[in-house]
């Protein structure tokens, strides 16, 4: 018998969690370069149990922490080559030193102060000005305050922003610009996904992801025109 699953197997394997799977969107990863099956002498895809595992890891990061592809692909090639990753682990059930127990399903994980102060790099007085200035959330945990791995991102981001002097009170604007596009893509998305089914939810996180991958794209186009702009005269 062989070892090997087809395209079509690895949807019906998958299709349980994640009922929204189909032949053409496995395609998409592998476009995309999420995944890169084998090939038979009559170039039919084939699927090794590691090639599942990978598909079903990058579709759970899809649904738990909305993150678009090249995001996933980045995190992906982080944790292949030894960095850690804290979503990764955490849905690998890999328990972090610094936590008592495991998360429960469907919750995202959470570190404290001082274990998110390591994964960053970014003192711990610097977390705490960023969560005054609600730029990242706060999670309660049995030894206190705590941070959701979905925030660990956003911590580099700004502590990185130090080395231009911009400090935690400073990225309040982007609190501000975050609040009024969602409420601008929730008067678009609340009416059609409305009914709150399995189905309607899946196809939400689904455009959730869309929306994430196109406005990335966009905001960075127009934020490095407008600063070209304003700096003109110096470059």
């Amino acid at each position: 018998m062989s070892s090997y699953l087809t395209i079509g197997e690895v949807v019906q394997r998958l299709k349980r969690e994640f009922g929204d799977l189909s032949v053409s969107k496995l395609r998409y990863l592998e476009d995309e370069g999420l995944i890169e099956p084998g090939r038979t002498e009559s170039g039919y895809r084939q699927f090794t149990t590691s090639d599942v595992e990978r598909i079903t890891l990058i579709l759970r990061l899809q649904e738990r922490y909305f993150l678009p592809l090249s995001i996933i692909k980045k995190k992906l090639n982080e944790h292949e080559s030894g960095s850690p990753v804290p979503e990764i682990e955490s849905l690998l059930g890999i328990a972090h030193e610094t936590t008592e127990e495991s998360p429960a399903a469907g919750q995202d994980a959470a570190l404290d102060l001082e274990a998110v102060s390591s994964a960053t790099h970014a003192p711990v007085s610097f977390i705490r000005e960023l969560q005054e200035f609600n730029i990242i959330g706060t999670e309660q945990l049995p030894t206190g305050r705590g941070v959701s791995c979905a925030d660990l991102e956003c911590i580099r981001a700004a502590w990185g922003l130090r080395n231009v002097g911009v400090e935690p009170r400073h990225l309040r604007m982007y609190v501000t610009f975050a609040d009024r596009e969602a409420l601008v893509y929730e008067q678009f998305l609340r009416p059609t996904y409305r009914h709150k089914t399995p189905e309607s939810r899946k196809q939400l996180r689904e455009r959730l992801a869309e929306i994430d991958e196109h406005t990335a794209v966009l905001k960075e186009q127009l934020f490095h025109r407008a600063l070209h702009d304003s700096l003109d005269d110096l470059v």
